[in-house]
Protein backbone atom coordinates (compact mmCIF):
# COMPACT_ATOMS: atom_id res chain seq x y z
CA UNK A 1 0.00 0.00 0.00
CA UNK A 2 1.55 3.32 -0.97
CA UNK A 3 0.75 6.54 1.51
CA UNK A 4 1.74 9.33 -1.07
CA UNK A 5 -0.47 8.04 -3.87
CA UNK A 6 -3.30 5.42 -2.70
CA UNK A 7 -6.03 4.82 -5.31
CA UNK A 8 -8.52 5.47 -2.65
CA UNK A 9 -8.65 7.14 0.64
CA UNK A 10 -10.44 7.10 3.86
CA UNK A 11 -10.60 9.76 6.39
CA UNK A 12 -12.59 9.36 9.60
CA UNK A 13 -13.71 11.46 12.43
CA UNK A 14 -12.37 10.63 15.66
CA UNK A 15 -15.07 11.85 18.24
CA UNK A 16 -18.69 10.59 18.20
CA UNK A 17 -17.89 8.67 15.08
CA UNK A 18 -15.75 5.63 16.38
CA UNK A 19 -16.71 5.77 20.22
CA UNK A 20 -19.13 8.11 22.13
CA UNK A 21 -17.41 10.79 23.42
CA UNK A 22 -19.63 13.14 24.59
CA UNK A 23 -20.97 9.96 27.15
CA UNK A 24 -17.45 9.12 27.95
CA UNK A 25 -15.95 12.50 28.67
CA UNK A 26 -19.15 14.13 30.44
CA UNK A 27 -18.88 10.75 32.68
CA UNK A 28 -15.12 11.32 33.15
CA UNK A 29 -15.23 14.96 34.27
CA UNK A 30 -17.70 14.27 36.59
CA UNK A 31 -15.80 11.86 38.45
CA UNK A 32 -12.72 14.63 38.35
CA UNK A 33 -14.98 17.31 39.54
CA UNK A 34 -16.15 15.23 42.45
CA UNK A 35 -12.56 13.99 43.30
CA UNK A 36 -11.48 17.58 43.48
CA UNK A 37 -14.90 18.57 45.53
CA UNK A 38 -13.68 15.90 48.26
CA UNK A 39 -10.44 17.00 48.03
CA UNK A 40 -11.06 20.68 48.63
CA UNK A 41 -14.84 21.30 49.12
CA UNK A 42 -14.60 23.66 45.98
CA UNK A 43 -18.23 22.62 44.50
CA UNK A 44 -18.53 20.83 41.20
CA UNK A 45 -20.78 23.60 39.65
CA UNK A 46 -17.71 26.02 40.48
CA UNK A 47 -14.99 23.65 39.07
CA UNK A 48 -17.45 23.46 36.05
CA UNK A 49 -17.94 27.05 35.64
CA UNK A 50 -14.37 27.56 36.05
CA UNK A 51 -13.34 25.12 33.37
CA UNK A 52 -14.50 26.75 30.48
CA UNK A 53 -12.69 30.12 30.69
CA UNK A 54 -9.50 27.56 30.69
CA UNK A 55 -10.95 25.64 28.21
CA UNK A 56 -11.02 28.41 25.94
CA UNK A 57 -8.21 29.72 26.45
CA UNK A 58 -6.35 26.57 26.00
CA UNK A 59 -8.30 25.84 22.72
CA UNK A 60 -9.42 22.36 23.35
CA UNK A 61 -12.31 21.26 25.78
CA UNK A 62 -9.92 18.25 26.56
CA UNK A 63 -7.04 20.18 28.16
CA UNK A 64 -5.67 17.11 30.17
CA UNK A 65 -4.12 19.95 32.90
CA UNK A 66 -7.11 21.05 33.74
CA UNK A 67 -7.09 20.85 37.59
CA UNK A 68 -3.82 22.91 37.91
CA UNK A 69 -5.68 25.58 36.51
CA UNK A 70 -8.66 26.13 37.62
CA UNK A 71 -8.30 29.88 39.78
CA UNK A 72 -10.41 28.05 42.97
CA UNK A 73 -7.83 24.62 43.14
CA UNK A 74 -4.81 27.51 42.40
CA UNK A 75 -5.88 29.72 45.45
CA UNK A 76 -6.87 26.79 47.73
CA UNK A 77 -3.02 25.37 47.39
CA UNK A 78 -1.88 28.90 47.56
CA UNK A 79 1.38 28.07 44.95
CA UNK A 80 2.18 24.78 46.77
CA UNK A 81 3.04 23.03 43.71
CA UNK A 82 4.18 19.58 45.51
CA UNK A 83 0.72 19.59 47.59
CA UNK A 84 -1.67 20.15 44.72
CA UNK A 85 0.03 17.48 42.33
CA UNK A 86 -0.15 15.10 45.18
CA UNK A 87 -3.46 15.46 45.90
CA UNK A 88 -6.34 17.49 43.14
CA UNK A 89 -4.10 17.23 40.59
CA UNK A 90 -3.23 12.78 41.32
CA UNK A 91 -6.33 11.99 42.87
CA UNK A 92 -8.50 13.57 40.18
CA UNK A 93 -6.25 12.35 37.32
CA UNK A 94 -6.80 8.86 38.93
CA UNK A 95 -10.79 9.14 38.87
CA UNK A 96 -10.65 10.27 35.58
CA UNK A 97 -8.96 7.42 34.17
CA UNK A 98 -10.91 4.99 36.19
CA UNK A 99 -14.06 5.84 34.94
CA UNK A 100 -12.39 6.03 31.51
CA UNK A 101 -11.55 2.42 31.70
CA UNK A 102 -15.67 2.06 31.54
CA UNK A 103 -16.63 4.77 29.79
CA UNK A 104 -13.91 4.52 26.74
CA UNK A 105 -14.95 1.96 24.33
CA UNK A 106 -15.77 1.53 20.63
CA UNK A 107 -19.40 1.78 19.20
CA UNK A 108 -19.87 -2.14 19.42
CA UNK A 109 -19.27 -2.51 15.86
CA UNK A 110 -16.32 -0.74 15.22
CA UNK A 111 -13.27 -2.82 15.40
CA UNK A 112 -15.37 -5.70 13.50
CA UNK A 113 -16.27 -3.45 10.96
CA UNK A 114 -12.64 -2.28 10.82
CA UNK A 115 -11.36 -5.95 10.57
CA UNK A 116 -13.39 -5.84 7.75
CA UNK A 117 -12.23 -2.46 5.89
CA UNK A 118 -8.49 -3.72 6.28
CA UNK A 119 -9.38 -7.43 4.93
CA UNK A 120 -11.87 -6.45 2.00
CA UNK A 121 -9.74 -2.94 1.35
CA UNK A 122 -6.56 -3.38 1.97
CA UNK A 123 -4.66 -0.82 -0.55
CA UNK A 124 -7.26 1.81 1.10
CA UNK A 125 -5.68 3.67 3.73
CA UNK A 126 -7.64 4.77 6.75
CA UNK A 127 -7.03 8.08 8.43
CA UNK A 128 -8.33 9.63 11.78
CA UNK A 129 -8.63 14.09 10.98
CA UNK A 130 -9.79 15.09 14.79
CA UNK A 131 -9.80 18.72 16.48
CA UNK A 132 -8.94 17.26 19.38
CA UNK A 133 -4.70 17.67 20.50
CA UNK A 134 -2.73 15.48 18.25
CA UNK A 135 -1.42 13.58 22.45
CA UNK A 136 -4.72 13.38 23.45
CA UNK A 137 -6.57 12.05 19.91
CA UNK A 138 -3.40 9.40 20.11
CA UNK A 139 -4.07 8.35 23.84
CA UNK A 140 -7.56 7.99 23.21
CA UNK A 141 -7.25 5.83 19.88
CA UNK A 142 -4.62 3.90 21.82
CA UNK A 143 -6.71 3.22 24.43
CA UNK A 144 -9.65 2.28 22.27
CA UNK A 145 -7.34 -0.52 20.67
CA UNK A 146 -8.05 1.60 17.58
CA UNK A 147 -4.65 2.85 16.65
CA UNK A 148 -3.53 -0.32 14.19
CA UNK A 149 -6.08 0.54 12.18
CA UNK A 150 -4.94 4.07 10.91
CA UNK A 151 -2.68 4.18 8.71
CA UNK A 152 -2.24 8.47 9.87
CA UNK A 153 -3.46 10.53 12.65
CA UNK A 154 -3.93 14.25 12.24
CA UNK A 155 -4.22 16.48 14.78
CA UNK A 156 -4.12 19.92 16.57
CA UNK A 157 -1.02 21.14 18.61
CA UNK A 158 -0.28 19.30 21.78
CA UNK A 159 -1.21 21.29 24.89
CA UNK A 160 0.45 24.19 26.55
CA UNK A 161 2.13 23.25 29.83
CA UNK A 162 0.77 25.15 32.93
CA UNK A 163 3.44 27.19 34.40
CA UNK A 164 3.35 28.63 38.00
CA UNK A 165 2.93 32.43 37.46
CA UNK A 166 4.45 33.36 41.15
CA UNK A 167 6.99 30.27 41.39
CA UNK A 168 7.69 29.26 37.89
CA UNK A 169 7.40 25.59 38.07
CA UNK A 170 6.48 23.73 35.87
CA UNK A 171 2.37 22.13 37.24
CA UNK A 172 2.74 18.06 35.59
CA UNK A 173 4.31 15.57 37.68
CA UNK A 174 7.66 14.50 36.24
CA UNK A 175 6.45 10.70 34.29
CA UNK A 176 3.99 12.40 32.50
CA UNK A 177 5.64 15.84 32.00
CA UNK A 178 8.47 13.24 29.82
CA UNK A 179 5.42 11.36 28.07
CA UNK A 180 4.74 14.75 26.53
CA UNK A 181 8.16 16.22 25.98
CA UNK A 182 8.96 12.96 24.24
CA UNK A 183 6.14 13.24 22.60
CA UNK A 184 4.78 10.07 22.96
CA UNK A 185 3.53 8.06 19.65
CA UNK A 186 1.91 5.43 21.78
CA UNK A 187 3.97 2.64 19.82
CA UNK A 188 2.30 3.88 16.94
CA UNK A 189 4.49 3.53 13.89
CA UNK A 190 2.01 5.17 11.20
CA UNK A 191 2.34 8.93 9.67
CA UNK A 192 1.47 11.39 12.75
CA UNK A 193 1.16 14.86 11.47
CA UNK A 194 -0.01 18.09 13.36
CA UNK A 195 -1.76 20.65 12.48
CA UNK A 196 -2.04 24.51 13.05
CA UNK A 197 -4.64 25.39 15.70
CA UNK A 198 -6.84 27.70 12.94
CA UNK A 199 -6.91 24.12 10.75
CA UNK A 200 -9.50 23.11 13.12
CA UNK A 201 -12.93 22.40 11.37
CA UNK A 202 -15.19 23.52 10.40
CA UNK A 203 -12.42 24.97 8.55
CA UNK A 204 -11.06 23.02 5.21
CA UNK A 205 -7.68 23.23 5.77
CA UNK A 206 -7.18 20.22 7.70
CA UNK A 207 -9.22 18.21 5.36
CA UNK A 208 -7.41 19.76 2.46
CA UNK A 209 -3.95 18.89 4.50
CA UNK A 210 -4.83 15.23 4.07
CA UNK A 211 -5.54 15.52 -0.02
CA UNK A 212 -2.39 17.42 -0.56
CA UNK A 213 -0.32 14.70 1.71
CA UNK A 214 -1.80 11.67 0.04
CA UNK A 215 -1.96 13.02 -3.29
CA UNK A 216 -5.55 12.78 -4.15
CA UNK A 217 -6.69 16.77 -4.85
CA UNK A 218 -7.47 15.84 -8.17
CA UNK A 219 -9.22 12.87 -7.26
CA UNK A 220 -11.46 13.80 -5.11
CA UNK A 221 -14.00 11.33 -6.32
CA UNK A 222 -11.58 8.48 -4.86
CA UNK A 223 -12.20 9.81 -1.28
CA UNK A 224 -14.63 9.20 1.33
CA UNK A 225 -14.85 11.32 5.15
CA UNK A 226 -17.14 10.31 7.78
CA UNK A 227 -18.26 12.35 10.28
CA UNK A 228 -20.61 12.57 13.06
CA UNK A 229 -21.91 16.24 12.63
CA UNK A 230 -23.78 17.72 9.81
CA UNK A 231 -22.38 21.67 9.96
CA UNK A 232 -18.80 20.78 10.82
CA UNK A 233 -18.20 17.14 9.08
CA UNK A 234 -20.50 17.18 6.23
CA UNK A 235 -20.42 20.51 5.05
CA UNK A 236 -16.85 20.21 5.33
CA UNK A 237 -16.73 17.70 2.71
CA UNK A 238 -19.46 19.13 0.28
CA UNK A 239 -17.30 22.49 0.54
CA UNK A 240 -13.48 20.48 -0.88
CA UNK A 241 -15.59 18.29 -3.27
CA UNK A 242 -14.98 14.71 -1.85
CA UNK A 243 -17.78 11.93 -0.62
CA UNK A 244 -19.42 12.38 2.82
CA UNK A 245 -20.92 10.21 5.64
CA UNK A 246 -23.00 11.46 8.20
CA UNK A 247 -22.53 8.80 11.17
CA UNK A 248 -26.14 9.80 12.79
CA UNK A 249 -25.82 6.68 15.48
CA UNK A 250 -23.26 10.10 16.81
CA UNK A 251 -26.30 12.25 17.62
CA UNK A 252 -27.22 9.30 19.92
CA UNK A 253 -26.61 11.14 23.03
CA UNK A 254 -28.66 11.20 26.51
CA UNK A 255 -30.48 14.52 27.61
CA UNK A 256 -28.97 14.56 30.83
CA UNK A 257 -25.54 14.09 29.51
CA UNK A 258 -25.71 16.75 26.70
CA UNK A 259 -27.08 18.75 29.98
CA UNK A 260 -24.15 18.48 31.72
CA UNK A 261 -21.93 18.74 29.27
CA UNK A 262 -23.28 22.55 28.47
CA UNK A 263 -22.23 23.29 32.05
CA UNK A 264 -18.57 23.32 31.14
CA UNK A 265 -18.72 23.98 27.70
CA UNK A 266 -16.77 26.81 26.55
CA UNK A 267 -19.59 29.15 23.97
CA UNK A 268 -17.26 28.37 21.28
CA UNK A 269 -17.86 24.98 22.13
CA UNK A 270 -21.26 24.94 22.10
CA UNK A 271 -22.08 25.51 18.30
CA UNK A 272 -19.69 23.11 17.03
CA UNK A 273 -20.94 20.13 19.53
CA UNK A 274 -22.75 17.15 17.59
CA UNK A 275 -25.14 16.57 20.56
CA UNK A 276 -26.06 20.10 20.19
CA UNK A 277 -26.20 20.17 16.57
CA UNK A 278 -29.84 18.78 15.45
CA UNK A 279 -30.65 18.32 11.44
CA UNK A 280 -32.40 21.27 9.82
CA UNK A 281 -33.63 22.13 6.25
CA UNK A 282 -30.55 24.06 6.22
CA UNK A 283 -28.12 21.20 7.03
CA UNK A 284 -25.79 19.96 4.45
CA UNK A 285 -26.63 16.61 2.64
CA UNK A 286 -24.25 13.81 3.10
CA UNK A 287 -23.80 11.35 0.26
CA UNK A 288 -24.55 8.77 2.49
CA UNK A 289 -26.14 8.26 6.39
CA UNK A 290 -24.55 5.91 8.13
CA UNK A 291 -27.19 4.12 10.84
CA UNK A 292 -23.86 2.65 12.71
CA UNK A 293 -20.46 2.42 11.92
CA UNK A 294 -20.88 -0.71 10.06
CA UNK A 295 -22.64 0.65 7.32
CA UNK A 296 -19.20 2.64 6.42
CA UNK A 297 -18.91 -1.00 4.36
CA UNK A 298 -21.71 -0.05 2.13
CA UNK A 299 -21.17 3.24 1.50
CA UNK A 300 -17.17 2.53 0.86
CA UNK A 301 -18.58 0.12 -2.04
CA UNK A 302 -21.80 2.63 -3.03
CA UNK A 303 -19.52 5.86 -3.13
CA UNK A 304 -15.66 4.19 -3.36
CA UNK A 305 -15.74 0.88 -5.08
CA UNK A 306 -19.00 1.06 -7.48
CA UNK A 307 -19.23 5.21 -7.63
Amino acid sequence: MSLSHPQKLIVLDIDNTVFNWVEYYVACMCALADQVELLTGIPRDVLFEESRPVFEREGSIEYPFLIQELPSVVQYYNHDIPRLLSEAVEEGRKAFNTTAESCLKPYADVIETLEKVRHLYPDIPVIALTDAPRYVAMWKLNKLGLLRFFSAVYGLPDPNLPIDEKTDEIKVDKEILLKHVKKSKFGFEGRIRVLPDDYEKPGVKGLKTVLMDFEMESHLQDVLWVGDNLRKDVGLGKRLGVHTGWARYGMDVRAEARKILLQFSPLGNVAKNVALDPQNDESPRPDFVLQTFADIIPAIEQLLIKG
